[in-house]
C-alpha cells in the first residue's frame, strides 16, 4: 500500500458517472498508461470485478496520487470522456491554487510595474556553491525569462494562473512527484497561443530560482525558431553557443546528463523535412550534423540518454514526435479556462456591467469565445469592445463574426484619415508570407528580401499588433496567429497597386491557390485566413478601412469568392462545413443567396461553433429539398429537464446563446415549400431544441414528406417529434430508430390512429418496448387505413409479440403490401400462426424474416401457408435463419407447384451442396414463377 497522500480530485464520483461498458473500457485502457510502473501495482483480478467505487478505492490504495490523478485525466481522453476530464482538471487546478495562495513562489511575485533590475548589480540568492559561469548563467537567464514573462499586453494575472495550474501535471514540477522511475519526456502540445512557450519560460523561471521539486543542476533552452536558422553545427556547438566562457567544461557538463534539463520550445517551427529528424542519429556530442539531426537523436535518446526533456509543439509536429519520444508524458495545454476569461474581462474593464456585457457577448459567438481561449485573443476582444462602450457604440455587432471584430480592432488603434496605406500594405505582405512558409518569427533579413522596412512597421509595434521579441531584438511576431491569418487575407482583399502588379515575385499562392484543399491539408493555417477573406468582402468593412487606412478593396474580390464555390466542382472549398463558414463571415445576404440556391442536398454536422454560419446560410437555400442534421453532444449543452409536468426547463447560458440560431436553422421547415426530407441521427437535443424544433414540424406551412429520426438523445426526445407529426397531412414515410424508452410506442399509436394520418411507410427499428405496448401498436396499425409498408427490425418482438401483430395482418381493412420482421428473435413455433395469416391476407407481397432462427421446420410452416392459392406473397426473405438441405427440400416442392413467389432469398443458411441441388431441379420445372434466387 502506497497512499502518500489522497487524490486531489473525487474519484469515486467521476468514476460513477461512467456507464458499465465505459467503466470496462476504462480498465482496459489504464492498463496503457505509460507513467513509470505504477500500473504493475494494481491486482488486476480485483480490478476486472470492481465497481466504480471499488475501483476508486484500489487505485487510491495501490498507486500514488499523482498517478493516479495523471492516468485518469490521460485515460478520461482517450476515451472521449473530456467532461470528465474537465472536471479532473478543474479540482486540481482548485487545489492548485489553494497550495499557490500558501505559499506562492518568488517568480510569481513580480508584476508588470516592476522595474527592470540590471544583471550586473541584482543579488541572485543561490543554493549551495556554484561556480561563477553558474550563478552568471542562472542570472542571465532569470532576467532573460522574468522579461518574457512581463512581455504579455495589459495585466498577465490571468496568465500566471494558468501557468501554476500545468504545474501539477509535469512531473518534475510537482511538489508529489513520485519517487521511482518516471518518463523523462514531457511534451506540451496545443494550437498557436495557447501559453506553451509561457509555460515553457515559466519552468525555466523556476529553475533560476530553484522553484522546481527535482533539482537540476543545469537547464538549456532551445528555440526551435531560432535552431531552424543554424547550419551544420555538433550537438556542444548548438547547445553553447551563446556561453563560450563554459567551453572547457562541457565534457563536465554532459558527463551529469541525469542533472539537465533541455526545454525544446516550438518543435513545429523547425521545419525540418519529413523524416530528416530520424535519420542518421547521433550519440557523438562533437560530431557535426544538421540541426534536424541533433534534437532527433536527443529525442530518441540517441545523445544524452537520461537527460530530462520537456518539449513544445502544435498539434501538426505530434506525429513526428511519437516517432521520437520514448514514452513521453502528453499534456494538451488549453489556455485561459472560461472563468479565466471571465475573470480577465472582469479585471479590464473595471465596471462589472460592461465587462460582463462584453463577455457575454464574445460568449455568444462560439468561435470567438473558442479564440478567446487564447490570452492575446482576450486582449484584443477587451481593448475592442472597451473603446467602442467609452464612445457609447453598440458593440452586439462587432461580435458577430471574427473578421468584424478584428478589423474593429485594427481600425481603432488608429484615428481617421491616419493615411498608413502602405504600412498596411508592408504588414500585410509579411503576414501572407509567413503564412505560406507556416513561419510566425520574422528576423531582419526576412523583412530585407520583401522590402519592408522597420519604419514601416513602427506604427504596428507601438500598439502591440506586431511584437518585438525582447530577448532576440531583431524578432519580430504578431501578436496572435489568428491576427496574422486575419493580415494575409487582407493581403489578398486590398487592391493591387502598380509595384505589385510588375515587381516583386513573393513565395505567395493566389486566392484560389489558397483555399483548395491540397494546400490547406499541408497547411492547416491557410484555412482561417480563407474565412477572413470572405469577411472582408463585406461592404461596410470596406468602407472602414477606407476610412481608416485609406486603402481600396480590390473590386474582383466578390468574383473571386463566387470562383471559389463548392457546388462548382473545383475543390477549392474542401466540404460545405468550411463553405458555410466563409459564406457566415461575410455577412453578405445578397452573396449567400447567390452561392446557395444550387444546394436541393445538405448534410450538417452541428456542434455549438458551427450553428451559427449553418443557420445563418440554410435560411438562405431557397431550393434546398432535403437536409440531414446531426447535432453534436459532447458539444452542445444538455437542458436540465422539468421536473414537473408543467414546469419551464431551466436553461442554461449556453442554451441560451444557441437558441436563435437554432431558431433560425429551423425556420426553414415554414418558409420553404420545397423542403420534403428531413433526418437527424446520432444527435443530443436539449428540451429547447426540441421544443423549437416541434413548433416548426407541426407548423401549417411545413411540407415534409420524409422525416427519419435515429439515435436521438435524451430519452423524450423521440416522444415529443413524434407527437409533433400528428395530423400531419403531408408526412407519409416516418422512421423512428434506435431508442430504449417506453414512452415512445404510445406517442406513435396516437400520430396512427389521428384521421389525417397519411403515412404510407413507418420504420420502427432498434426500439424498445413491453409486450403490452405491442398489443397498442398492434391495434393502432389495424386502425390505420394508410400505412403500405412497416419496417420492425431489430426489435425485440419475441413470438408473443408477433402474434399480436399477425392479428392486425388477418384484418379485412388491412392495406399492409410489405412487412420485415428482420432479427426480431422469432422462432419456428412463430411460423406457424405466420403461415396462416399468408393464408387470409389479401395485400401482403413481401416478408423478410432475416436472422430470426426459424430452421428447417419454421420453412416447412411457410411453405405450407405459401401454397394456398390465396396466398399473394411474392417476395421471400430468409437470410440468415438456421436453413439447412432439409428447409431447401420443403422450398424446392413449393416452387414446383403453381406459386405467387418470385423471389427468394436464402443468403447466409447452411444450406449445402444437397439444397443447391434440389433447389436447381425446382427452377427447371415448368410451373416455378421464381426470378430471382
Amino acid at each position: 500500500m502506497v497512499s502518500s497522500t489522497q487524490v486531489n480530485f473525487n474519484l469515486q464520483a467521476l468514476l460513477e458517472q461512467l456507464s458499465q461498458d465505459e467503466l470496462s473500457k476504462f480498465k482496459s485502457l489504464l492498463r496503457t498508461v505509460s507513467l513509470g510502473n505504477e500500473a504493475q501495482k494494481i491486482p488486476q483480478k480485483e480490478v476486472d470485478e470492481a465497481d466504480g467505487k471499488q475501483l476508486a478505492e484500489i487505485l487510491i490504495s495501490h498507486c500514488h496520487s499523482y498517478w493516479t490523478e495523471l492516468a485518469t485525466i490521460q485515460v478520461f481522453e482517450k476515451m472521449h470522456r473530456m467532461d470528465l476530464s474537465e472536471r479532473a482538471k478543474d479540482e486540481l487546478r482548485e487545489a492548485a491554487l489553494k497550495s499557490l495562495n500558501k505559499n506562492k513562489p518568488l517568480s510569481l511575485e513580480c508584476t508588470e510595474t516592476e522595474e527592470d533590475v540590471p544583471v550586473l548589480t541584482e543579488v541572485f540568492k543561490v543554493k549551495g556553491e556554484k561556480s561563477d559561469n553558474e550563478n552568471r548563467y542562472r542570472l542571465i537567464l532569470k532576467t532573460k525569462f522574468r522579461e518574457m514573462w512581463q512581455s504579455w499586453p495589459g495585466d498577465s494575472k490571468e496568465v500566471r494562473v494558468m501557468a501554476e495550474r500545468y504545474r501539477m501535471l509535469i512531473p518534475f514540477s510537482n511538489p508529489r512527484m513520485l519517487p521511482g522511475p518516471f518518463s523523462h519526456t514531457v511534451v506540451l502540445h496545443s494550437p498557436a497561443g495557447l501559453g506553451k512557450t509561457t509555460l515553457a519560460n515559466k519552468l525555466m523561471l523556476d529553475w533560476t530560482e530553484d522553484n522546481l521539486i527535482q533539482k537540476f543542476k543545469y537547464a538549456f533552452y532551445l528555440s526551435c525558431r531560432e535552431l531552424s536558422r543554424l547550419g551544420p553545427c555538433s550537438f556542444a556547438e548548438m547547445v553553447f553557443r551563446d556561453w563560450p566562457e563554459w567551453q572547457e567544461d562541457i565534457p563536465h557538463i554532459l558527463a551529469q546528463a541525469q542533472r539537465i534539463l533541455f526545454v525544446i520550445d516550438g518543435f513545429d517551427e523547425l521545419g525540418a523535412p519529413p523524416g530528416a529528424l530520424i535519420q542518421d542519429l547521433c550519440g557523438d556530442w562533437e560530431q557535426q550534423k544538421p540541426v534536424p539531426v541533433l534534437l532527433g537523436s536527443l529525442l530518441k535518446r540517441k545523445m544524452l540518454p537520461k537527460a530530462a526533456l520537456l518539449v513544445t509543439t502544435r498539434p501538426r509536429a505530434l506525429r513526428d514526435l511519437r516517432f521520437l519520444a520514448e514514452q513521453p508524458i502528453y499534456i494538451r495545454v488549453e489556455g485561459f479556462l472560461e472563468e479565466d476569461r471571465r475573470a480577465y474581462f472582469l479585471r479590464r474593464f473595471g465596471d462589472e456591467d460592461q465587462a460582463m456585457r462584453a463577455f457575454e457577448l464574445m460568449r455568444s459567438n462560439a468561435a470567438l469565445f473558442q479564440l478567446g481561449s487564447a490570452p492575446a485573443v482576450c486582449w484584443i476582444v477587451c481593448t475592442t469592445l472597451k473603446l467602442q462602450m467609452e464612445k457609447g457604440e453598440d458593440p452586439a455587432p462587432t461580435c458577430l463574426t471574427s473578421t468584424g471584430l478584428f478589423l474593429r480592432f485594427l481600425c481603432s488603434q488608429f484615428p481617421q484619415g491616419a493615411q498608413l496605406r502602405g504600412a498596411l500594405r508592408a504588414l500585410s505582405l509579411l503576414a501572407a508570407q509567413g503564412l505560406w512558409a507556416q513561419m510566425s518569427v520574422f528576423h531582419g533579413e526576412d523583412l530585407e528580401r520583401l522590402g519592408v522596412q522597420e519604419s514601416d512597421l513602427r506604427p504596428f509595434l507601438d500598439r502591440d499588433i506586431l511584437c518585438q521579441d525582447r530577448a532576440s531584438k531583431g524578432c519580430y511576431s504578431f501578436i496572435h496567429l489568428s491576427f496574422q491569418q486575419f493580415l494575409t487575407a487582407l493581403f489578398y482583399a486590398l487592391e493591387k497597386e502598380e509595384e505589385d502588379r510588375d515587381g516583386h515575385a513573393w513565395d505567395i499562392g493566389d486566392v484560389q491557390k489558397m483555399l483548395t484543399r491540397e494546400e490547406r491539408l499541408k497547411n492547416p493555417d491557410l484555412i482561417q485566413a480563407g474565412r477572413f477573406f470572405f469577411g472582408l468582402a463585406n461592404e461596410k468593412r470596406a468602407k472602414e478601412l477606407e476610412a481608416t487606412f485609406g486603402c481600396q478593396m480590390s473590386p474582383e474580390i466578390k468574383q473571386e469568392l463566387l470562383r471559389c464555390d463548392v457546388s462548382r466542382k473545383n475543390g477549392t472549398v474542401a466540404d460545405l462545413k468550411e463553405l458555410l463558414c466563409c459564406l457566415y463571415e461575410s455577412q453578405e445576404d445578397e452573396l449567400v443567396k447567390e452561392v446557395m440556391a444550387q444546394f436541393k442536398e445538405i448534410s450538417l454536422h452541428l456542434n455549438a461553433v458551427d450553428i451559427a454560419s449553418s443557420s445563418f446560410c440554410v435560411k438562405h437555400c431557397r431550393n434546398l429539398q432535403k437536409m440531414a442534421l446531426q447535432v453534436i453532444k459532447e458539444t452542445l449543452p444538455e437542458n436540465v429537464a422539468a421536473s414537473e409536468s408543467n414546469a419551464e426547463p431551466e436553461r442554461s447560458q449556453d442554451d441560451q446563446d444557441m437558441l436563435p440560431f437554432w431558431t433560425d436553422l429551423c425556420s426553414i421547415f415554414g418558409s420553404n415549400k420545397d423542403l420534403m426530407g428531413l433526418e437527424i441521427n446520432n444527435s443530443f437535443l436539449s428540451a429547447s431544441l426540441v421544443k423549437i424544433l416541434c413548433e416548426q414540424i407541426a407548423s401549417d406551412n411545413c411540407h415534409l414528406q420524409r422525416v427519419v429520426f435515429k439515435n436521438l438523445s435524451p430519452a423524450d426526445a423521440h416522444r415529443n417529434l413524434c407527437l409533433a407529426l400528428r395530423g400531419h397531412k403531408t408526412v407519409t414515410h416516418l422512421t423512428l430508430q434506435g431508442n430504449d424508452q417506453k414512452d415512445m410506442l404510445p406517442a406513435l399509436c396516437e400520430v396512427l390512429r389521428h384521421p389525417e394520418c397519411n403515412l404510407r411507410y413507418l420504420g420502427l427499428v432498434s426500439c424498445s418496448a413491453t409486450t403490452q405496448q405491442w398489443a397498442d401498436l398492434s391495434l393502432a396499425l389495424e386502425a390505420n387505413q394508410s400505412l403500405m409498408c412497416v419496417n420492425l427490425s431489430d426489435n425485440e418482438l419475441l413470438d408473443e409479440g408477433a402474434k399480436l401483430l399477425y392479428t392486425t395482418l388477418r384484418h379485412p381493412k388491412c392495406f399492409l403490401q410489405r412487412l420485415s420482421l428482420e432479427n426480431c428473435h422469432l422462432t419456428e413455433a412463430n411460423c406457424k400462426d405466420l403461415a396462416a395469416v399468408l393464408v387470409v391476407s389479401r395485400e401482403l407481397t413481401h416478408l423478410c424474416l432475416a436472422k430470426n432462427s426459424l430452421k428447417d421446420t419454421g420453412v416447412k410452416f411457410l411453405c405450407e401457408g405459401l401454397s394456398y392459392p390465396e396466398c399473394k406473397l411474392q417476395a421471400l426473405v430468409l437470410w440468415n435463419c438456421d436453413i439447412t438441405s432439409d428447409g431447401c427440400c420443403s422450398l424446392a416442392k413449393l416452387l414446383q407447384e403453381k406459386s405467387s413467389l418470385s423471389c427468394l432469398d436464402l443468403g447466409l443458411n447452411h444450406i449445402g451442396v444437397t439444397g443447391v441441388k434440389v433447389l436447381c431441379e425446382a427452377l427447371s420445372k415448368p410451373l416455378c414463377n421464381l426470378r430471382c434466387l
